[in-house]
C-alpha cells in the first residue's frame, strides 16, 4: 500500500480483533512516525503505549468516571464555541449519520449512552497510544508538530493492515492518565489512539462520513 492508498483507506475504526501488534512492529512504526517535521527540529511530542494490565486498569477507571458522570476537565479546548455554521452542519450530519448507521433511534437514550460509553472503553482496543507534549512549554505551533506525528501513526497503522480511531473524548479525564502513566506530571495530553486489527464484518467499521468536494476547500492561485 503506497502513501496515497493509505490516505484513502484510513478511517475511524471502532471495533477490533484481539490480535496484538508485535513489539518490533510498534517500534518500527513509532520510529518512522518520529520522522515527522517540527519547528527547528524541537520534536516536542511525547508518546506513550499503554497495553495489558495497565490498559485494563485505565479502562476500568474511565468507565467508572463516565458512569458516575464525573465532570470533564480537559487540558485544552478542542473546538471554538460556537462552531462556525458550516462546521456545525457537518458535525450534526456525522452525528445523525453514525446513529442511523448503527440503528439507534432519535429517542433511544439507552443506546445513545451506550454509544458514548464506547469512547471510554477505548472501543475495546487492546493497545493504545496517548500523545502529549510538555505542558509548561505549550504553544499553538506545538499542536501542529504533534499532529504530524499523529497522522504518521494513523497512516502507518493503515498501511500495515491495522486500524485506529483518534480520540479527544478521552482527554476529558487527564488526571486518570497521569494516575496510570508514570512520569506525566508535566504532560499535556493531546489525543488518544486506540488501535488494532479491524474486526471483520463489523458494521460500525463500515461507517464513513462524506467528504467535501475539492472545490469546497481547495483553490489554486496562479
Amino acid at each position: 500500500m503506497n502513501a496515497l492508498e493509505a490516505m484513502h483507506a484510513r478511517r475511524s475504526i471502532r471495533e477490533f480483533t484481539d490480535e496484538l501488534a508485535p513489539a518490533e512492529t510498534i517500534r518500527q512504526l513509532v520510529e518512522a512516525a518520529g520522522r515527522a517535521p517540527s519547528s527547528k527540529n524541537t520534536q516536542p511530542w511525547r508518546l506513550y503505549l499503554v497495553q495489558g494490565a495497565a490498559l485494563e486498569a485505565l479502562r476500568s477507571d474511565y468507565l467508572a468516571a463516565f458512569d458516575a458522570k464525573t465532570p470533564a476537565k480537559p487540558g485544552y479546548q478542542y473546538s471554538p464555541n460556537p462552531l462556525p455554521a458550516d462546521w456545525a452542519a457537518r458535525a450534526k450530519d456525522v452525528g445523525i449519520g453514525i446513529f442511523k448507521h448503527k440503528g439507534i433511534g432519535r429517542d433511544d437514550a439507552d443506546k445513545r449512552t451506550a454509544h458514548d460509553r464506547e469512547n471510554f472503553r477505548f472501543f475495546g482496543a487492546h493497545q493504545m497510544f496517548f500523545l502529549g507534549t510538555q505542558a509548561s512549554a505549550f504553544s499553538y505551533g506545538t499542536f501542529l508538530d504533534c499532529g504530524f506525528v499523529l497522522d504518521n501513526l494513523m497512516l502507518g497503522l493503515t498501511a500495515l493492515g491495522y486500524g485506529s480511531c483518534p480520540q479527544f473524548s478521552v482527554m476529558i479525564y487527564p488526571d486518570l492518565l497521569r494516575k496510570h502513566i508514570p512520569g506525566t506530571e508535566d504532560t499535556l495530553f493531546i489525543a488518544g489512539l486506540p488501535f488494532g486489527r479491524p474486526k471483520p464484518g463489523s458494521t460500525v467499521n463500515e461507517f464513513q462520513p462524506a467528504r467535501l468536494p475539492l472545490d469546497g476547500w481547495f483553490k489554486t492561485v496562479e
